[in-house]
């Protein structure tokens, strides 16, 4: 099962807002963030920890070098090279140089819904889910031109007063970010399967409808229901596009809400358990342990040490 290749080793869940908390104070829309990465400012991110974030987002890097493990793959990613990540992909960062300098553009699913990024055509979401086309390589001119699309993007929203037509003007930088990836990224995917829009859209209501109700529904069969499509067609549909199976983005999606409210010392291992609908606190415990190899009575103890 691909999700739990590495269930042996916790995986780390950052919000978006967690990721770049000190910036989104500032910023006049909450659904995306650009920020610049080095390795100085990095602290947070742990070596040799799997993560995964709640957003979509890319990187490129702009100088340096970085050993990774994204999507199971390792990859060593260098200067005017790039690469996605989706809330189902899973990111280990294993080496870093001390020059290391990257810039990171995320934003959630609702910001993206919101201005209409997907679906007008061929989409970005494609790339983003593509099982085979994570990292790849940009020419410099377009690393450049990519540099100040989002550069553009982070000032008109860490404006401190809105501006006149603000939001159109992100929307529009934000197309024509989203056709620049796309003819970039065309011939990267010549010979490969293109997704349709329609297995596009099937795939982001999934997870849409799975971020609302994982709380009280963890049922393929529920969300097949919902989306009124029959179970099979709905499991062959997320794996075609996302590479895993329905049950294990459920899954995924409870664990991250699990971990974040471990993490959180606000809430009791009672009260999680109760927050999210399990029966008992052998079976919550069983979930856990299923998917890390540990309690989450020690878990939370390895967190405190």
């Amino acid at each position: 099962m691909l999700a739990f290749e590495i269930m042996d080793r916790r995986i780390t869940f950052f919000t978006l807002k967690e990721f770049v908390a000190e910036q989104m104070n500032k910023q006049q829309y909450e659904g995306f963030t650009i920020c610049h990465l080095q390795k100085s400012n990095m602290t947070d991110i742990r070596s040799y920890e799997p993560m995964r974030t709640d957003s979509f987002g890319m990187s490129i890097i702009l100088k340096g070098t970085l050993g990774m493990r994204i999507g199971f793959s390792e990859q060593e990613i260098h200067e005017n090279m790039a690469f996605l990540h989706s809330p189902t992909t899973i990111i280990e960062f294993l080496e870093m140089n001390d020059d290391l300098e990257m810039i990171s553009f995320m934003f959630s699913l609702d910001f993206a819904k919101k201005i209409g990024m997907f679906f007008q055509g061929k989409s970005s979401l494609d790339f983003l889910f593509d099982n085979y086309l994570k990292v790849f390589s940009l020419r410099e001119p377009v690393v450049k031109r990519f540099v100040v699309y989002l550069e553009h993007l982070r000032e008109v929203n860490l404006s401190p007063t809105p501006t006149k037509h603000q939001a159109e003007i992100i929307k529009s930088t934000f197309a024509l970010l989203n056709y620049e990836i796309e003819s970039e990224l065309m011939d990267h995917v010549i010979g490969q399967v293109v997704l349709s829009g329609r297995k596009e859209k099937l795939c982001l209501d999934f997870i849409t409808l799975v971020v609302d109700q994982f709380h009280t529904h963890r049922s393929v069969q529920h969300y097949a229901d919902c989306l009124f499509v029959s179970r099979k067609y709905l499991s062959r549909v997320i794996k075609e596009v996302t590479g895993l199976s329905p049950l294990q983005i459920i899954e995924q999606t409870l664990m991250a809400e699990v971990t974040a409210k471990l993490r959180s010392n606000f809430y009791s291992i009672s009260d999680i358990m109760q927050q999210l609908n399990f029966s008992d606190l052998p079976t919550f415990s069983k979930f856990f342990k299923k998917n890390t190899g540990q309690s989450p009575i020690l878990y939370r103890k390895e967190l405190l040490t």
